[in-house]
């Protein structure tokens, strides 16, 4: 501003540097607080109604006073502009870092929950399966014993194993559908496999699983919301669709990794509750990690559910160290 109040003073009256003082009033009240802005401001009043003295003669007090409240005006104007842009800046920039402390928070409490499950499904697995599988020893050792002395309980303690067998099977899925225990070297396509193995034994054999193309080492985070996702669409389909055909895909192209759960029923209670929070939670879980998810009925009927992540996200997640889901068993 002095260079411009300085070749103000140079040039001769009516020539004028005014127009500058009004953007250079603008950008500084863009950047320092408003006080100080309308000082400055004030400053350049003064400095701009100095080069026009000489005009005083020709035009007059009433003139000269004309001009002072104009560019008083101008001024003014130019520096609430410049201060109510900074302030919407502000605002915004508050906004943006409110939105993300709030995203944060909500991908701490997901976190927060599947690091629970964890700990459930190993308390299942370690505590009660192990006591289980103890029992069923103790129950064949019992059994073996009565067939050596010709005991008619035979029969009870066969029945005795035979049950205990079954908890430990059904606590043991239980605890893997609370949380996958992924072997090392498990990729998703296996843990979706595997879930897809113990679904048949309910839902006898209507599941079947296409995979086409080699899935990259995800992130844990990332493997894990499509795990859930596969498996939320599954019990949906299980449960609401009426289906006699369930199928899970996985695909990988050049552009991206797409997830796709569909059937052949009468159509999905999250098309008729999109408000649903098994889709809800479908959603979210696709957002956390940057993929879209899609609900839609195909003309032949049933329903498909797709979920897409970039191959982008999955290069960008590579670059982290990768980490096991859980402890290895």
């Amino acid at each position: 501003m002095v260079m411009v109040a300085g070749v103000d003073l140079v040039i001769p009256w009516p020539f004028s540097m005014f127009g500058f003082y009004y953007g250079i009033v603008f950008f500084v009240a863009l950047y320092i607080p408003s006080r100080q802005t309308m000082a400055f401001a004030s400053v350049a009043i003064v400095l701009t109604m100095v080069g026009e003295l000489d005009g005083i003669s020709v035009r007059g007090l009433d003139g000269f006073a004309w001009t002072a409240m104009n560019r008083l005006c101008g001024m003014f104007f130019a520096a609430g502009c410049g201060i109510s842009l900074r302030k919407l800046r502000e605002e915004m920039r508050h906004r943006l870092e409110t939105l993300e402390h709030a995203n944060e928070l909500e991908r701490d409490l997901v976190r927060a929950g599947e690091r629970e499950q964890m700990r459930l499904g190993q308390d299942l697995h370690d505590g009660v399966c192990q006591t289980l599988a103890a029992l069923n020893c103790a129950a064949e050792c019992l059994r073996l014993d009565l067939e050596a002395d010709v005991s008619p309980r035979v029969k009870i303690a066969t029945e005795i194993q035979k049950s205990l067998s079954e908890a430990t099977v059904e606590v043991r899925n239980l605890a893997r559908g609370i949380y996958p225990i992924w072997k090392e070297g498990e990729t998703l396509v296996s843990a979706v496999r595997s879930l897809i193995v113990r679904l048949n034994t309910l839902c006898r054999g209507r599941i079947e699983f296409r995979n086409c193309g080699d899935v990259l080492p995800l992130e844990p985070e990332n493997a894990i919301h499509l795990y859930r996702v596969t498996q939320e669409a599954l019990q949906n389909a299980m449960r609401h669709a009426n289906a006699s055909r369930i199928f899970v895909e996985i695909v990988v192209d050049d552009e991206r990794l797409t997830l796709t759960v569909g059937d052949d029923g009468c159509g999905s209670a999250m098309q008729t509750r999109p408000d649903g929070i098994g889709w809800r939670t479908m959603k979210y879980r696709a957002k956390l990690i940057g993929a879209e998810i899609s609900i839609a009925s195909p003309q032949a009927g049933g329903t498909l559910v797709r979920c897409s992540l970039p191959l982008s996200v999955l290069a960008g997640s590579n670059n982290h160290v990768q980490e096991p889901l859980v402890v290895q068993h």
